[in-house]
């Protein structure tokens, strides 16, 4: 029961970090792009993360089975030291991936004891954390140059139309990462309706009073977004998480939005984009999963 506790702490505190560490994946762009406030922006951030927990969040649950045997010793241990490496990254204003953290600590704890998990599944995992991030710099870099072609006629009327678009899209965003992310932390833990809203309470608190360092990160840093930028890479992004969440696979909304704004960036000709933040997130994941595997199997 102790553990069982513990383990409940452990993962509501990590939802804390990751609800506002990640706020910047799911809203930064609508924030940067100047749509809305950014209390709007964290409103629209807690409703689209509690809504995908809630109805997709248990779409993870073979994945952290497989990927962990169940005990809450273990996962606690994991839990620990993915909240010290988020702890870290907030220091540090960088959207850590809370996926390729964790993941990779439970997969290094699974080999220390012997117990590896499936080929098939950690094959699945790996091609998607390849393949996603690269397809997303091309959808987002093609889309965005055919939505900017076509974007023409009364200009304030595509400009309000793109603001409601971008409004749904970052919704869709928060969405798939409550299914995704949180939905992995909340399986991990065990599931069921009490951890549930434990986890959405943990939600608002992130949102709202730990996601002011990194908001802005992905959403202005990287160059500044025009609504029909923001409006691909969030789409582009999200759907891909979205795939990743119906197949099961744990996959890394910062990883994939990241990718895609970038994308975008790169589809103006006369658009300098500033690549220092996007190389830093990528550095932050290789050394993010690696980290944790080690860590995961040390421990």
């Amino acid at each position: 029961m102790q553990l069982f506790l513990t383990a409940i702490f452990l993962g509501s505190l990590l939802t804390i970090l990751v609800s506002g560490n990640n706020l910047s994946v799911s809203v930064g762009t609508l924030i940067g792009a100047k749509i809305v406030r950014r209390s709007t922006g964290i409103l629209i951030g807690i409703l689209g993360y509690s809504a995908g927990l809630i109805l997709e969040g248990d779409k993870l649950r073979y994945a952290a089975s497989a990927l962990l045997p169940h005990s809450f010793f273990y996962i606690s241990i994991a839990l620990l030291i993915s909240i010290l490496a988020f702890t870290l990254a907030t220091v540090l204003r960088s959207p850590l991936s809370l996926t390729m953290v964790l993941v990779g600590t439970v997969i290094g704890m699974s080999i220390h004891l012997g117990k590896i998990p499936e080929e098939s599944l950690l094959m699945l995992i790996v091609i998607m954390w390849i393949a996603s991030p690269i397809m997303s710099v091309a959808i987002s870099y093609f889309s965005n140059k055919i939505l900017l072609r076509r974007t023409s006629g009364d200009i304030w009327k595509t400009a309000t139309a793109l603001k409601w678009l971008l409004v749904c899209a970052a919704f869709f965003t928060s969405f798939t990462l409550g299914a995704n992310t949180l939905g992995f932390i909340l399986n991990l833990v065990g599931g069921g309706i009490s951890v549930t809203a434990v986890m959405v309470v943990s939600i608002a608190i992130g949102s709202i009073f730990f996601s002011k360092g990194a908001i802005r990160r992905v959403g202005e840093e990287m160059y500044s977004m025009r609504y029909s930028s923001a409006v691909v890479s969030l789409l582009s992004s999200a759907v891909f998480v979205e795939i990743a969440t119906i197949l099961g696979i744990p996959l890394s909304n910062s990883q994939t939005l990241s990718a895609s704004v970038v994308g975008s960036g790169l589809s103006y000709k006369f658009k300098a984009i500033n690549l220092r933040p996007f190389l830093l997130i990528v550095a932050t994941w290789i050394i993010s999963t690696f980290l944790g595997l080690f860590l995961g199997y040390l421990f």
